[in-house]
C-alpha cells in the first residue's frame, strides 16, 4: 500500500529568518510523501523572498498563498485547507521546525490507530532564537500510560497540546468545520471540537523544535489568551468538570476590577456552573466591596445557595 500523502502548511508572519531552517527539516524528512503549501500574510519582512528563493534553490513546488494586506491566520488556515490535497494535514509556524521522523512517526500512529482517531500529537523540544535548548514549556508527564477515554476528559480541563506537534486527517480539518477569526487560541477550539466526535492519539516523543523567543506573544496577548481559554472550557464542558476553575477565575477578574470582554461575559452568564450571585454582580458592575460584604454575611448566617 503507498504512503499516503501528507499535506504541509507552513505559515509565516515577520519569521523570515528561521523559514529555511523550517523547510530545511522538511526536506530531510524520513516521510517523503509529502506536498508543500506556503503562506504568508503580508509580512512586512522579506519572507515571501525567502520562500521563493528556498524553493528555487532547492527545486521544489509548492502551492503560495501570499498575500498583500493582512488578513488575520485563520483567513490563512481556511485558505491553506482548501489547498490541500493530503490524507493528512500538518500546520507549522515558519519559525519552528521538524525532528526528521516527525511525520513517519505520526502518518505510522494514525495509520495503526484507525479512523476513530482524528489527529496525534507529541511532544516538543524548545528552542531560542538560535536553535539552542531550552528548559520544556509544557509539562507532557500527565499524558503518560492514559487511554485515550482519559485523554479525552483530560482535554476538556486544558490545553495539553501543541499545535506544532499535530497532525489531523485532512477529511476531519474540513468536518469540524473552518477556523474562527474570533479566537485568537484556535487550534485549542480545533482540538475540542475534533475531541467531542473522536479520539487523540499521542506519542511521547519529541518530534518537534518550537522556538521561544521575544516576539512570540505580547502581554496584551497572553491576557486575551488566557480570557479564551476560560471561554473555550465554558463551551465544552458539559458536566461542571472544570466549574471550579472557571468561578475561580471571573471571580479573580471580578475582584481585581479588569474588563471581562462582552463575549466572555456572555458565555459565563449562561454557563450552567456558574456562581449565580457572582455572575449577577458581573453583569450589573456591582462594586466588588459589596460583593464581599454579601458573600460574607451569607457565610456568618450559613446560607446555603447553589453555586453561590
Amino acid at each position: 500500500m503507498a504512503d499516503p500523502l501528507v499535506s504541509v502548511v507552513v505559515i509565516s508572519y515577520n519569521q523570515a529568518p528561521y523559514i529555511i531552517q523550517n523547510l530545511d527539516s522538511l526536506k530531510s524528512q524520513t516521510y517523503t510523501n509529502w506536498e508543500l503549501i506556503v503562506a504568508d500574510d503580508a509580512s512586512p519582512d522579506h519572507s515571501v523572498e525567502v520562500f521563493k528563493n528556498w524553493l528555487h534553490e532547492n527545486n521544489i513546488s509548492a502551492k503560495e498563498i501570499f498575500h498583500t494586506k493582512n488578513t488575520g491566520l485563520a483567513t490563512v488556515l481556511n485558505e491553506a485547507v482548501e489547498l490541500c490535497s493530503g490524507e493528512y494535514v500538518k500546520f507549522i509556524a515558519a519559525d519552528d521546525y521538524m525532528h526528521p521522523e516527525c511525520l513517519e512517526k505520526s502518518v505510522r500512529c494514525l495509520e495503526e490507530k484507525g479512523p476513530e482517531y482524528g489527529m496525534v500529537c507529541t511532544d516538543t523540544f524548545c528552542v531560542d532564537e538560535n536553535g539552542n535548548p531550552k528548559p520544556d514549556i509544557i509539562n507532557n508527564s500527565v499524558l503518560q500510560n492514559i487511554s485515550a477515554p482519559e485523554f479525552r476528559e483530560l482535554l476538556v480541563t486544558g490545553n495539553y497540546i501543541a499545535a506544532l506537534t499535530v497532525l489531523i486527517r485532512t477529511k476531519i480539518i474540513k468536518e469540524t468545520g473552518k477556523y474562527d477569526s474570533k479566537f485568537i487560541v484556535e487550534d485549542y477550539y480545533r482540538w475540542l471540537k475534533i475531541n467531542e466526535k473522536y479520539f487523540i492519539a499521542y506519542i511521547p516523543e519529541k518530534l518537534s523544535y518550537y522556538r521561544l523567543h521575544a516576539e512570540n506573544i505580547s502581554k496584551t496577548k497572553k491576557e486575551r489568551i488566557s480570557m479564551e481559554d476560560k471561554m473555550l472550557l465554558i463551551m465544552f464542558d458539559h458536566d461542571g468538570t472544570v466549574k471550579n476553575k472557571i468561578n475561580y477565575y471571573f471571580h479573580d477578574i471580578y475582584v481585581m476590577q479588569k474588563k471581562i470582554p462582552k463575549d466572555a461575559l456572555q458565555l459565563y452568564i449562561k454557563y450552567p456552573f456558574r456562581r449565580k450571585i457572582l455572575s449577577f454582580c458581573i453583569k450589573y458592575r456591582v462594586p466588588p466591596l459589596f460583593f464581599k460584604i454579601i458573600y460574607s454575611l451569607f457565610l456568618r448566617l450559613n446560607i446555603q445557595l447553589p453555586l453561590l
